[in-house]
């Protein structure tokens, strides 16, 4: 994490007898801990960060050593004043001994765990055992554990001026769940899809430390996407173009970025493109109203755009952004239907009159192409601008979970044959799905947006999980591959139906432990999920950014979320926006 976990952190402007009450109500918080918050003393307000209550935190009031500690109160010490990033940790370091304290690295990443571990040792060794939750790496990308996996980190203690010392630790920082979540936020760095026509987030976990984040998103972004997303996305900076400064400094809300000289004998393109990444990065920090780029000490030209240019410069490439007029298509009595805002309508042609009876729909980005199956296993097609005729893309086969990509294709699994690309003439081209585990079977998968992922679900045994796999393409709108599946989740034991809900987040329906079916919100970036109910046995799920989300039900209605409660619209099956 190099610098972005060396930066004093500033706390949020709350008195310390708040503090007190709202530790002391906090049941994942040690108890060592709660000795450490003063009882007594004056009042003081802290300084405030810029924002709202959601992006301030409050901060850990750290405790020193005292004399005559055991060796495990010794390491309890130390892993609760771990939390406090004052001053790069300055109190956690009085637990350590001198060589301990030059060789502790906090920016080598988190290990982060659940709940609050046991403490194990004799003498001069102590083990710390904890359910392992995560890990977030030095450059801020999180990785989610296996659901139960445990882990142990062992310390090594010393007899120091007749007081026990840690002189063997861990590098980096270990962390609970809930310190990530006080201290950290989840950021994006943007890179473009491999046709440079959509950003693609590439979230960072970065703590709260105000303007320090500029700096960190800027760095991260010169250094390049993260190495499992690498593969299936595009920067616009050319090799040799850097920063300049290795600071990214706010004035007036406008957040200054300095890149090397050359940056100068860029093309026009170029320019563009690593205008529109800064600008979409940095309009994520807080305070931030404009980005200036230099080429060494003079404005970068940008063709259409001055200097400064406001944040809100580059809007049509919102990532979260959907066609306007996006509206739902659904079953209804076997019909392709459009949901109106008052009346719904029949999509154009055969396929709006039930003379083909369609579930399991998919319709395209801009809403004029729909694919569903039959009862026989056959895929059809329905295309607006050729009046709605429907047409056979692939026959009688055991087919199952239709989706559009980004080209316009149709992915279907075929459980015979897996995972195949369908275009509108009928053509097949098969995707390779690598990296999953022998015995594993691919149940649906289902493209991001952008068109550089894709949300799959899987059958391991009696389990339905979900997995995150990035899409590589040869060239532009060539053949895909789905490869390097990895964990976003741990929660969820079973996994029925899912969408993107947006370009960082999925809607899912699926079980938590020995629960019923339900509707989840699962974000990516931090791995966390949330339940959002649903109704009584739900079936199918659509999302999208700035939409309600929907399901369909056993019951033959669907379902629309609206602030927070689950409201029934009417009869239909498969709801599907475009996707």
């Amino acid at each position: 994490m190099r610098v972005r976990m060396r930066v004093r952190m500033r706390m949020n402007p709350v008195v310390a007898g708040a503090l007190v009450l709202l530790l002391g109500g906090c049941a994942s918080v040690p108890t060592s801990m709660l000795a450490q918050v003063p009882t007594m003393g004056p009042i003081q307000q802290g300084d405030q960060i810029a924002g709202s209550n959601a992006d301030q935190f409050i901060r850990v009031i750290a405790r020193g050593p005292r004399d005559g500690m055991t060796p495990i109160q010794i390491v309890q010490g130390f892993l609760d004043a771990s939390a406090s990033f004052d001053s790069d940790h300055a109190v956690a370091r009085q637990y350590l001994t001198v060589r301990a304290e030059d060789a502790w690295d906090t920016a080598a990443g988190v290990t982060v765990y659940e709940g609050i571990g046991a403490l194990t040792g004799l003498d001069r060794d102590v083990a710390f055992t904890a359910t392992l939750a995560g890990r977030i790496s030095d450059t801020g990308h999180y990785s989610v554990a296996d659901s139960g996996t445990e882990t142990t980190l062992r310390f090594g203690l010393v007899r120091q001026d007749g007081q026990w010392r840690i002189d063997r630790l861990p590098q980096g920082l270990v962390l609970s769940l809930s310190d990530v979540d006080r201290a950290f936020r989840s950021l994006a760095v943007y890179f473009f899809d491999p046709s440079f026509q959509a950003l693609v987030p590439d979230p960072r976990m970065i703590p709260v430390i105000g303007p320090a984040q500029a700096t960190t998103l800027v760095r991260d972004l010169v250094d390049g996407p993260s190495q499992w997303l690498q593969p299936a996305v595009r920067t616009g900076f050319p090799p040799g173009v850097g920063l300049a400064i290795e600071s990214v400094p706010i004035e007036g809300g406008v957040a200054r970025v300095t890149l090397t000289a050359n940056a100068a004998l860029m093309g026009d393109s170029s320019r563009r493109a690593i205008s529109q990444q800064l600008t979409w990065t940095l309009g994520q920090v807080l305070g931030v109203s404009a980005v200036e780029i230099l080429a060494g000490s003079l404005p970068l030209a940008v063709p259409g755009i001055g200097s400064p240019q406001p944040i809100s410069s580059w809007r049509e490439l919102d990532p979260s952004r959907m066609p306007t007029g996006s509206s739902a298509v659904f079953e209804r009595d076997g019909a392709v239907l459009r949901a109106g805002s008052l009346v719904d309508e029949p999509f154009p042609g055969q396929a709006g009159t039930g003379e083909v009876q369609l579930s399991d729909l998919a319709q395209d980005r801009d809403g004029g192409r729909v694919v569903g199956l039959d009862s026989q296993g056959t895929l059809w097609l329905a295309d607006k601008a050729k009046g709605g005729a429907l047409s056979p893309l692939l026959e009688q086969r055991r087919l199952r979970a239709p989706a559009f990509d980004i080209s316009g294709a149709v992915w279907v699994v075929d459980a015979e044959q897996g995972l195949s690309a369908v275009r509108p003439d009928g053509s097949v081209q098969g995707i390779l799905v690598s990296g999953l585990d022998e015995g594993v079977e691919l149940i649906s998968a289902v493209p991001s947006r952008d068109g550089t992922r894709a949300a799959l679900i899987v059958q391991d045994g009696p389990r339905r999980g979900l997995l995150l796999g990035r899409i590589v393409r040869a060239s532009v709108f060539g053949a895909a591959q789905v490869s390097e599946p990895i964990r976003i989740e741990s929660r969820l034991t079973d996994v029925l139906d899912l969408a993107w809900s947006g370009p960082d987040s999925l809607a899912v329906i699926g079980s938590d432990g020995a629960g019923s079916l339900q509707a989840f919100e699962v974000n990516i970036a931090r791995a966390s999920v949330t339940g959002i109910g649903g109704p009584i046995e739900p079936v199918s799920i659509t999302a999208g950014p700035g939409l309600p989300t929907l399901i369909a039900a056993s019951d033959g209605l669907i379902y629309s979320l609206s602030a927070g409660v689950w409201r029934p619209l009417g009869p239909g099956r498969s709801p599907a926006y475009p996707g």
